[in-house]
């Protein structure tokens, strides 16, 4: 092979590596350039509860899924009367207010998911409450969808 045409393609090696590497180093360096930032955190909304202001943290002693806290913000500022009226069955005393409070609200959250069901609730609700029955949890979602968080709202 003539000298001439090696050289030629070394050349042409050389610069093609020379413009991938620019371009590496121009991506890597426009990927770690500071951007505006967007938040996905929610206001731990207050709501009164037991005469006091509450928001979902205090409320739950941890804080909130995203999910639990848009729920606590959609439909907390009626929690207290609901869920003190009631109706949730002989399982949701036996459970208490803070633990009748959040399956309300998951109740509300699921029932306002596209495609989402009772199942869906039962799973969730299982979590927290293994050894729930269907039974146990049907008032929640029964009535949270009647009078907390009303289907027809959405």
């Amino acid at each position: 092979m003539d000298r001439g045409i090696v050289k030629a393609i070394l050349a042409t090696a050389a610069s093609i590596l020379l413009v991938v590497a620019l371009a590496v180093a121009i991506l890597l360096l426009l990927s770690g350039s500071p951007r505006e930032r967007t938040s996905h955190e929610l206001a731990d909304t207050e709501h009164t509860i037991g005469g006091q202001p509450t928001t979902c943290t205090e409320l739950f002693g941890e804080t909130c899924s995203f999910a639990l806290q848009s729920d606590y913000n959609q439909w907390g500022h009626n929690l207290e009367s609901f869920v003190n009226a009631g109706t949730l069955g002989p399982f949701a005393r036996s459970i208490g207010f803070v633990a009748e409070a959040k399956l309300s609200l998951q109740a509300c959250e699921v029932s306002a998911t596209a495609g989402r069901t009772i199942l869906d609730f039962y799973t969730l609700a299982g979590i927290d409450h293994p050894a729930a029955t269907t039974t146990d949890l049907f008032p929640f979602w029964n009535e949270s969808r009647q009078f907390l968080c009303p289907v027809d709202s959405f």
